[in-house]
């Protein structure tokens, strides 16, 4: 019974834990992510509201623009994610999701680039955009009429304005991290176990407890219930010997019938509240008691049980003898005292 309990709670226990420490290190990869973008992302929005096309590219006004060089390579972009003013590549695309050839461009009209480089959302949303091993943080923008004229003079329709930060040192950095609390989240596992397992353990303690207070109290009750039981059916008997008897001779055995069973009332309200007590413990009624009137009356209670066996039972008390005590319960342990006597006193004792 124990050990299932014992496992049932450690498994409780190491799922509340591991529960926790899941939802700590997502929440610690999440608060990283968005501290490592939201600036990231601020400049792409930033860039787009400032026309950043009237830096690449000669607008209708004829007028020239000096455009930044790009590396020749998505290799050599890397160090853009490591700069605070990182610089930006622009794409433009047509209604149709055609590439406009612009400068800086050329890198990327590939057949195999731009297919992953095809604007799919149109929310302003920016997202990862990987590009054999590098990362790109990606917007789509859609500017308003905007008419691109290049030097052989063709001319586009700008439909969307795709503005690229590459974002490969950032995302390095959150696959170590994410490395780092997976490697964490399965030794913190290891320890929800073993912390589930302890508590489980300690858990039980009371239970334990709980479960020997439980037996001792059955055990008890047993036997104190047993004891005015025998003196009732002792004097029971004994009446029935004498059905000739009026009740006024039989007052004696009637009233310790009476007393036994209001006593019986005490035990059974007694036991109740050792059985629900947390301590295990009764409160006693601490008084001035005379000792010896409480011998005569147990005494008193237990000799015609002790007759029925033929055993004789006397007491020999010197003068009174006062003390402080609970009566009640004083009475009952002598009760119990002298029934034990009497049930293991052979015959003529």
């Amino acid at each position: 019974m124990f050990n299932r309990t014992r496992l049932q709670l450690t498994i409780r226990n190491a799922a509340v834990l591991s529960v926790i420490l899941v939802t700590l290190n997502v929440f610690v990869y999440w608060i990283m992510k968005e501290m490592l973008f939201h600036k990231i992302d601020q400049s792409l929005e930033i860039m787009d509201d400032r026309g950043a096309v009237a830096r690449v590219f000669r607008g209708q006004s004829g007028e020239p623009v000096q455009t930044a060089p790009l590396r020749s390579s998505l290799s050599s972009l890397v160090f853009m994610g490591l700069h605070m003013d990182r610089p930006q590549i622009h794409l433009y695309w047509t209604k149709d999701l055609e590439l406009i050839p612009t400068p800086g461009s050329e890198l990327f009209m590939e057949e195999r680039l731009r297919q992953r480089l095809v604007p799919t959302r149109f929310d302003s949303k920016a997202e990862i955009v990987k590009l054999d091993d590098q990362y790109f943080r990606a917007r789509v923008h859609q500017p308003k009429s905007l008419t691109i004229t290049l030097e052989d003079d063709l001319t586009y329709v700008v439909q969307y304005h795709q503005t690229l930060s590459n974002v490969s040192a950032e995302i390095g950095m959150l696959n170590r991290l994410r490395n780092i609390l997976l490697t964490g989240g399965l030794i913190g596992l290891l320890v929800a176990v073993a912390a589930g397992f302890y508590l489980a353990n300690r858990a039980l303690i009371p239970i334990r407890r709980a479960m020997e207070s439980q037996q001792q109290f059955v055990s008890d009750a047993s036997h104190e219930l047993r004891t005015p039981l025998s003196v009732i059916q002792a004097h029971a008997e004994l009446m029935l010997r004498h059905p000739d008897h009026t009740i006024r001779q039989d007052s004696p055995h009637i009233s310790t019938v009476l007393q036994e069973a209001r006593r019986m009332s005490k035990l059974v309200d007694g036991l109740l509240t050792l059985a629900r007590s947390d301590g295990g413990r009764l409160d006693l009624d601490i008084k001035p008691v005379r000792l010896d009137r409480i011998v005569e009356d147990a005494v008193h209670k237990m000799r015609t049980l002790a007759e029925v066996k033929q055993i004789d039972l006397k007491t020999e008390i010197e003068g009174p003898i006062p003390m402080r005590a609970d009566e009640e319960r004083l009475q009952q342990l002598l009760v119990i005292l002298l029934d034990n006597a009497i049930k293991y006193t052979p015959a003529g004792g």
